[in-house]
Protein backbone atom coordinates (compact mmCIF):
# COMPACT_ATOMS: atom_id res chain seq x y z
CA UNK A 1 0.00 0.00 0.00
CA UNK A 2 0.96 3.60 -0.69
CA UNK A 3 -0.38 6.82 0.00
CA UNK A 4 -0.49 8.86 -3.45
CA UNK A 5 -1.19 12.73 -3.15
CA UNK A 6 -2.53 15.48 -5.72
CA UNK A 7 0.90 15.60 -7.61
CA UNK A 8 0.86 12.12 -7.62
CA UNK A 9 4.04 11.36 -4.97
CA UNK A 10 3.73 7.91 -3.84
CA UNK A 11 5.04 7.08 -0.14
CA UNK A 12 4.85 3.45 1.02
CA UNK A 13 2.91 2.59 3.53
CA UNK A 14 4.94 0.09 5.84
CA UNK A 15 2.34 -2.71 5.84
CA UNK A 16 3.04 -6.02 4.80
CA UNK A 17 2.96 -7.07 1.02
CA UNK A 18 -0.15 -8.94 -0.36
CA UNK A 19 -2.99 -8.40 -2.78
CA UNK A 20 -5.25 -5.65 -1.19
CA UNK A 21 -8.56 -5.12 -2.33
CA UNK A 22 -10.56 -1.89 -2.25
CA UNK A 23 -8.77 -0.06 0.79
CA UNK A 24 -10.94 2.25 2.72
CA UNK A 25 -9.64 5.03 5.05
CA UNK A 26 -11.14 4.83 8.63
CA UNK A 27 -13.79 8.38 9.21
CA UNK A 28 -11.28 9.10 11.86
CA UNK A 29 -8.03 8.42 9.14
CA UNK A 30 -6.46 6.02 11.89
CA UNK A 31 -6.77 2.65 9.95
CA UNK A 32 -7.96 1.13 6.51
CA UNK A 33 -9.99 -1.52 5.93
CA UNK A 34 -9.53 -3.72 2.68
CA UNK A 35 -9.82 -6.75 1.60
CA UNK A 36 -6.67 -9.32 1.45
CA UNK A 37 -7.48 -11.55 -1.82
CA UNK A 38 -4.43 -14.46 -0.98
CA UNK A 39 -5.50 -14.80 2.67
CA UNK A 40 -8.91 -16.02 1.91
CA UNK A 41 -10.26 -12.72 0.09
CA UNK A 42 -11.45 -11.86 4.08
CA UNK A 43 -11.71 -8.48 5.59
CA UNK A 44 -8.41 -6.77 7.08
CA UNK A 45 -7.76 -3.28 9.42
CA UNK A 46 -4.18 -1.97 9.08
CA UNK A 47 -3.59 0.86 11.46
CA UNK A 48 -2.12 3.58 10.19
CA UNK A 49 -0.25 4.75 13.98
CA UNK A 50 0.85 1.66 15.71
CA UNK A 51 1.67 -0.12 11.33
CA UNK A 52 -0.35 -3.32 12.74
CA UNK A 53 -2.39 -5.44 10.21
CA UNK A 54 -5.66 -7.43 11.70
CA UNK A 55 -8.09 -9.64 10.78
CA UNK A 56 -11.59 -8.38 10.70
CA UNK A 57 -13.64 -11.61 9.46
CA UNK A 58 -13.10 -15.31 9.74
CA UNK A 59 -16.72 -16.37 8.21
CA UNK A 60 -17.78 -16.67 4.73
CA UNK A 61 -15.94 -16.11 1.44
CA UNK A 62 -15.57 -14.41 -1.60
CA UNK A 63 -15.39 -11.21 0.17
CA UNK A 64 -14.69 -8.15 -2.55
CA UNK A 65 -15.48 -4.50 -0.61
CA UNK A 66 -15.88 -2.97 2.72
CA UNK A 67 -17.17 0.05 3.82
CA UNK A 68 -17.04 1.89 6.88
CA UNK A 69 -19.95 3.68 9.23
CA UNK A 70 -19.98 7.32 9.13
CA UNK A 71 -19.21 7.11 13.59
CA UNK A 72 -15.93 3.99 12.47
CA UNK A 73 -17.75 1.94 15.13
CA UNK A 74 -18.46 -0.64 12.47
CA UNK A 75 -17.42 -2.62 8.42
CA UNK A 76 -19.91 -2.98 6.15
CA UNK A 77 -18.46 -6.12 4.05
CA UNK A 78 -19.90 -8.52 1.66
CA UNK A 79 -19.78 -12.32 1.47
CA UNK A 80 -20.97 -15.81 0.88
CA UNK A 81 -22.38 -17.13 -2.08
CA UNK A 82 -24.24 -15.13 -3.57
CA UNK A 83 -22.43 -12.06 -2.08
CA UNK A 84 -24.38 -10.65 1.19
CA UNK A 85 -24.18 -7.73 2.95
CA UNK A 86 -23.05 -7.89 6.66
CA UNK A 87 -21.76 -5.28 9.54
CA UNK A 88 -19.49 -6.17 12.00
CA UNK A 89 -17.81 -4.02 14.98
CA UNK A 90 -14.35 -3.07 13.32
CA UNK A 91 -12.76 -3.61 16.96
CA UNK A 92 -14.05 -7.15 16.04
CA UNK A 93 -15.94 -8.08 18.88
CA UNK A 94 -19.45 -9.54 18.50
CA UNK A 95 -20.61 -11.64 15.44
CA UNK A 96 -20.92 -10.58 12.02
CA UNK A 97 -24.58 -9.32 11.72
CA UNK A 98 -26.67 -9.77 8.44
CA UNK A 99 -27.91 -6.49 6.90
CA UNK A 100 -29.36 -7.81 3.10
CA UNK A 101 -29.16 -11.03 1.29
CA UNK A 102 -30.11 -10.99 -2.75
CA UNK A 103 -30.40 -12.85 -5.53
CA UNK A 104 -27.30 -11.58 -6.89
CA UNK A 105 -24.39 -10.23 -5.50
CA UNK A 106 -24.34 -7.19 -3.23
CA UNK A 107 -21.62 -4.80 -2.31
CA UNK A 108 -20.92 -1.87 -0.35
CA UNK A 109 -20.39 1.18 -0.96
CA UNK A 110 -20.79 4.65 1.21
CA UNK A 111 -22.76 5.92 4.41
CA UNK A 112 -24.73 9.13 4.10
CA UNK A 113 -23.06 11.29 6.29
CA UNK A 114 -25.57 10.63 9.93
CA UNK A 115 -25.45 6.61 9.04
CA UNK A 116 -28.96 6.30 8.42
CA UNK A 117 -28.68 5.16 4.37
CA UNK A 118 -26.39 3.47 2.79
CA UNK A 119 -25.64 2.90 -0.88
CA UNK A 120 -24.42 -0.23 -2.35
CA UNK A 121 -24.51 -2.13 -5.82
CA UNK A 122 -25.91 -4.85 -7.04
CA UNK A 123 -24.65 -7.13 -9.68
CA UNK A 124 -27.46 -8.13 -12.30
CA UNK A 125 -26.70 -10.75 -15.02
CA UNK A 126 -29.32 -8.99 -16.70
CA UNK A 127 -29.33 -5.32 -15.62
CA UNK A 128 -25.36 -5.17 -14.91
CA UNK A 129 -24.36 -3.22 -11.91
CA UNK A 130 -26.65 -1.37 -10.74
CA UNK A 131 -27.22 1.14 -7.51
CA UNK A 132 -29.34 0.43 -4.14
CA UNK A 133 -30.58 2.36 -1.54
CA UNK A 134 -30.63 0.90 2.09
CA UNK A 135 -32.23 2.45 5.06
CA UNK A 136 -30.65 1.49 8.63
CA UNK A 137 -33.21 1.82 10.35
CA UNK A 138 -35.80 -0.86 8.56
CA UNK A 139 -33.21 -2.26 6.50
CA UNK A 140 -35.51 -1.44 3.63
CA UNK A 141 -34.25 -1.29 0.25
CA UNK A 142 -35.20 0.47 -2.50
CA UNK A 143 -33.22 1.06 -6.77
CA UNK A 144 -31.36 4.05 -6.49
CA UNK A 145 -30.50 3.92 -10.29
CA UNK A 146 -31.13 0.48 -12.27
CA UNK A 147 -30.09 1.13 -16.09
CA UNK A 148 -28.88 -1.20 -18.73
CA UNK A 149 -25.56 0.32 -18.37
CA UNK A 150 -22.85 -0.03 -16.04
CA UNK A 151 -23.19 1.43 -12.87
CA UNK A 152 -21.05 1.11 -9.92
CA UNK A 153 -19.33 3.07 -6.62
CA UNK A 154 -22.02 5.14 -5.30
CA UNK A 155 -20.44 8.01 -2.62
CA UNK A 156 -22.61 9.96 -0.99
CA UNK A 157 -21.23 13.63 -0.37
CA UNK A 158 -20.01 15.01 2.53
CA UNK A 159 -23.35 16.86 3.44
CA UNK A 160 -25.77 13.65 2.13
CA UNK A 161 -27.62 15.76 -1.11
CA UNK A 162 -25.68 14.11 -3.54
CA UNK A 163 -24.73 10.61 -4.70
CA UNK A 164 -21.88 9.93 -7.08
CA UNK A 165 -21.33 7.64 -9.35
CA UNK A 166 -19.46 5.74 -12.16
CA UNK A 167 -21.43 5.19 -15.44
CA UNK A 168 -20.61 3.92 -18.94
CA UNK A 169 -23.73 4.88 -20.02
CA UNK A 170 -21.68 7.53 -22.62
CA UNK A 171 -19.69 4.37 -24.19
CA UNK A 172 -16.90 4.93 -21.48
CA UNK A 173 -16.58 5.12 -17.61
CA UNK A 174 -17.28 8.76 -16.37
CA UNK A 175 -18.18 10.10 -13.02
CA UNK A 176 -22.24 11.61 -12.56
CA UNK A 177 -23.43 13.31 -9.50
CA UNK A 178 -27.56 13.13 -8.70
CA UNK A 179 -29.63 14.85 -6.09
CA UNK A 180 -30.48 12.62 -3.13
CA UNK A 181 -32.85 11.85 -2.51
CA UNK A 182 -33.93 13.94 -5.30
CA UNK A 183 -35.54 15.08 -7.36
CA UNK A 184 -33.07 16.42 -10.00
CA UNK A 185 -31.45 15.35 -13.13
CA UNK A 186 -27.85 13.40 -13.04
CA UNK A 187 -24.79 15.69 -14.46
CA UNK A 188 -21.86 14.45 -15.73
CA UNK A 189 -18.84 15.70 -13.97
CA UNK A 190 -15.99 14.00 -15.19
CA UNK A 191 -14.81 14.19 -18.93
CA UNK A 192 -12.72 11.66 -20.64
Amino acid sequence: MVWVDRKGVEEPIPAPAHAYRSPRISPDGRSVAMVVEELGNQVWTYDLIRHTLTRLTFEGRGTTAASWTPDGKRIVYNSGVPLSLFRQSADGSGKPEKLAAGKYILSPSSFSPDGQTHAFQETNPNTGRDLWIMHMKDRKIEPFLVTRFVDASPKFSPDGKWLSYMSDESGRPEIYVQPYPGPGGKRQVSTD
